[in-house]
């Protein structure tokens, strides 16, 4: 297993969808559609949270697909 941080700048975000999209499992919208991690903790202007599984590359997907830039994957 893989521990890894998913952060999500929400001032960037656009609310495109693409990444709860294509990874539903660590991404959702919020009530505005702005992404949110699943489980994680957030505010209006950052969203985080840590996981400990394999799903690191549908992660890392969803963050190259970012059209604003506003996800960051990093291995523990």
């Amino acid at each position: 297993m893989v521990e890894y941080k998913i952060e999500i700048e929400r001032t960037l975000c656009i609310a495109c969808g693409s990444c709860y999209s294509s990874d539903p499992v660590h991404f959702e919208p919020d009530q505005t559609t702005k992404s949110t991690v699943v489980g994680g903790i957030a505010d209006e202007n950052s969203s985080a949270g840590t996981f400990n599984d394999e799903e690191i590359e549908a992660a890392k997907e969803a963050q190259d697909s970012c059209p604003a830039s506003a996800i960051i994957v990093t291995e523990q």
